[in-house]
Formats: structure tokens, sequence, C-alpha cells
């Protein structure tokens, strides 16, 4: 139910042009808070998850923004998480220029817009020094992930097996198997469908010989038998994605969709990125990159348990919302105890 006796109806999504003045004389000063845009469809709509990919895109600052998740309540009524500041002083305004919603994932219908709902975030990890000033306000950083820390190793050494592809070593938190498959034998491509270019590596200290570097495609899978001898048995695993992107790589902003292909019967997705999100783009649920040791990127992409087959099947599907993965450099899979 509307908390106002009026709302705006918006007839072209693709061109909002909503003007928006954020005051904050109604605010605790010294207060987190989050400014959420509340809007909903005209027409009655099912979603099968309460995030509904929407793309925002807005400017605020004068810098262009997205916001790529609404969050859908009950009543059907949405919210897109817009910036995050800490008032100071009262009666400072900031304005926000909405543009548009993507097209393509929420058709041509039109929305009614409610307002905007300010809501206190509670969250004591943020030092001070992720904070910066917007005209009177202090807005919160775009990001408050340290990408530049590496990821700790883990083990002590690698060691190649017999076929010289795959990789074992121990964990030296739990003495657990950690496990490492190259590109090659993790991607999937179709004989009628080029999705990759593959390159050698020269290093001779790099521990890939091989990697894969994505054309123009918006989705890539990933296919492989894990054998359970080279894991250890019944333990939880993550498994992550190596990678990095190239230099010419100027796109994959955006979230990419991970969906389990042999478990047909969950409906929920898993979301990642190969690039830092700016906070408002976290609902608790997607993974981010972190920076190895070797220099390389890597970001979780699966869970699972080992089991005490003889092995278990990975079928992965990855689609990127917006644009494709061109410039996406692929070394490999490391599946790693939890």
């Amino acid at each position: 139910m509307c908390r106002f006796q009026r709302v705006v109806k918006m007839m072209d999504i693709s061109d909002l042009k909503i003007q928006i003045k954020i005051k904050t004389q109604f605010l605790s000063p010294n207060v987190i808070y989050g400014a959420h845009l509340v809007f909903k469809f005209c027409d009655p709509r099912k979603f099968s998850s309460n995030l509904k990919y929407v793309n925002l895109k807005y400017k605020l600052g004068g810098e262009i923004l997205h916001a790529y998740f609404a969050t859908c309540g009950d009543d059907m009524w949405m919210m897109i998480e817009l910036c995050r500041f800490i008032p100071h002083k009262k009666d400072i305004d900031f304005e926000v220029l909405l543009e548009s919603l993507s097209r393509y994932y929420c058709g041509t219908g039109e929305i009614y817009v409610e307002g905007i709902h300010f809501q206190p975030i509670n969250n004591t990890t943020l030092e001070p020094e992720l904070y910066e000033k917007l005209e009177g306000v202090q807005e919160v950083l775009k990001s408050n992930l340290d990408y530049g820390q590496q990821v700790p190793v883990d083990y002590d050494e690698i060691n190649r097996l017999d076929d010289d592809e795959k990789l074992l070593s121990v964990s030296k938190a739990n003495e657990k198997n950690c496990h490492m498959l190259p590109a090659k034998m993790v991607l999937y491509e179709s004989s009628d469908v080029k999705c990759f270019n593959w390159k050698s590596l020269a290093e001779p200290e790099s521990r890939f010989l091989e990697v894969a570097e994505l054309i123009s495609h918006q989705v890539f899978q990933i296919r492989c038998k894990i054998e359970i001898q080279n894991l250890s048995p019944d333990t939880d695993y993550t498994c992550h994605l190596v990678f990095k992107l190239s230099q010419k790589c100027h796109g994959l902003h955006c979230p990419v969709r991970v969906r389990d292909v042999l478990n047909r019967k969950k409906k929920e997705f898993m979301f990642l990125y190969f690039r830092s999100p700016r906070l408002i783009n976290l609902h608790g649920n997607e993974k981010v990159p972190k920076r190895r040791e070797d220099g390389l990127m890597e970001v979780i992409m699966w869970e699972f348990n080992s089991g005490n087959n003889d092995h278990v099947p990975m079928s992965l599907k990855l689609r990127c919302y917006e644009g494709t993965m061109s410039g996406l450099i692929v070394y490999g899979v490391e599946f790693r105890p939890i």
C-alpha cells in the first residue's frame, strides 16, 4: 500500500528525466543513511526472487552511476539504493538525476514513483576515511572493499600431478587438499561456436601453461568432473575462478549471474563481479573479486561438498547482464576447503 495520496506515473522508463533534490533536515546527524528510490511497475508482475535486475542509470555529483538491483516487497513496491551518506548539518541538499531503467529487463511498461526513503544503515565496520564530502554532506565512498589486499597463501607448496596439468596442494589451516585445474580442462566450447582465443604462456614460473581470452559473447560455460582422489573426502569446498582482465577490457562492470545447470530445482542464482562494485550494489549474496599473491584475480562462483563418490560433476553457466565478456582472461579454477 502506498504511503502517500499521490504518486507520479512515468510513461517511458528509458527516458525518465527525474530531478530529485534530497533534503537532510529531518535526518539524525552522524548516522549513516541509505537513500532509496521507491517505485512500482504499473502492470502486475511476478518475480522469482526479491531481487530484480533493473539497471537504473542516474547522475549524482556530476558522475554517471548505475544501481543494478531493486528489492521487491510483498506489496510489489520496489526500492533501489542510490547512495549512502552521513548528514553533519541540518538543511543540506543535494541533487540526483534519474535517467533510465533497462528496457531489456524491465520491458516497456510504465512505473509509479512514490518517493525517496531514507533508511539508517547499521554498519559499524566503516572507517572515517571511507567518507568524502559532497556539498556539505559526507557520502560513503563507492566501495569499502580493499581489492589491493592479497589473498593470503594457505599452502606451503604446489605439486603437479602425473599429467602435468592438474595442481595439488595442502591447506595450512586445516591440512585438507586444495586442487587446481587449468582453463582448457574446464571451459566448454561447442564445435560450432568459437568463444575463446587460446594463448600459451611463456613465463616459466607460471602455474598455468595456457589461458583463454573470451571474445564477444555474453555467456560461457564451465564443465568438468572433479576427481575426489585429489580432494579431501566429505569436505565443503569453494570453487574460485582464476582470471585477469586484459588492458583492452573496458566493460564487465555489471554483475554476472551464475547458474548451476545440474541443480535445476534450485531457482536462486549466485551473482559475482569481475570488477569492484559500489557498496549499493551489494545485497549480501554477491561474490566479489580478490587479488591473489601471484598478481591474478579470483572470485568464488560455486560451493559444494566433496562427498565420498569417485567424482563430483560441475556444470556452471555464467551470463553477464549487460554487454559481453570480451577481455576476460580465464586461467583456471581452484578448489579450496572452507
